[in-house]
């Protein structure tokens, strides 16, 4: 999928994601029509990746950044490669910076990153 959005979210007392935080940021994700591709928790940050629409990429980060710190990326790609292996990963990401990774036993997803390449 091209066009994607990413956004981290960290609380802004710096304590943890907990579950009270996942509702209030789901419940935000609903309110604006955002549908999650990919996400990933950490203890301290919340990261997501979407279909980039500008309109509703400002209206959730002002909704979110009452109550945390949002950093975000836009123009990324995300790749899902089921059944992968490490050689699949390498072809895939060929000239790639890698935003985020995220896998599991049989499936991987990468938000990434064209490489700007310097003449």
């Amino acid at each position: 999928k091209v066009n994607q959005a990413l956004i981290s979210i960290f609380p802004k007392d710096f304590s943890f994601i907990i579950e009270e935080n996942l509702s209030d940021i789901f419940s935000l994700f609903h309110k604006h029509k955002v549908k999650i591709n990919t996400m990933l928790n950490s203890a301290i940050s919340f990261s997501v990746s979407f279909d980039h629409d500008p309109a509703k990429l400002a209206a959730l980060i002002a909704d979110l950044s009452i109550h945390y710190k949002v950093k975000y990326n836009t123009g990324l790609e995300l790749v899902t490669i089921r059944y992968y292996n490490q050689h699949t990963i390498d072809r895939v990401t060929v000239n790639k910076n890698i935003i985020l990774e995220v896998k599991s036993r049989t499936t991987c997803q990468i938000v990434m990153k064209d490489k700007i390449v310097t003449p």
